[in-house]
């Protein structure tokens, strides 16, 4: 895959983190099938579309509990999880810890530096 093919998917993919993200859309920015455009992306990025498309789900997740004092349930939908559980669950996956657990961890982190 071009770089200039993954970047465009990888702002689109930004663009569109709130909504349900489909392969089929993904290939048809690079006018790709989908198992072409699969097997391409998980070869350039390392990882498969939906994987790629969960880890910036949770970097943003990620940013946004460090960064503001929304509720879980307002991060969840702004990151495009269906509820805070789907994110608790997948957040506990990827980081060893929960949402609330990793947010009291790094205000504590932050305030420890001041």
């Amino acid at each position: 895959m071009l770089a200039w093919q993954v970047r465009r998917v990888q702002d689109y993919i930004d663009r569109n983190i709130t909504e349900s993200i489909k392969v089929s859309e993904l290939c048809a920015l690079v006018n790709r099938t989908p198992s072409h455009f699969s097997r391409t992306f998980k070869r350039t990025v390392g990882l498969s579309p939906h994987a790629y498309v969960l880890r910036r789900r949770i970097q943003l997740a990620s940013q946004l509990l460090a960064k503001s004092e929304m509720s879980l349930s307002e991060i969840a939908l702004n990151c495009g999880f269906g509820d805070q559980s789907h994110l608790s669950n997948r957040f506990r996956e990827h980081n060893g810890m929960s949402p609330a657990a990793w947010r009291r961890a790094h205000h504590f982190e932050t305030r420890s530096s001041l």
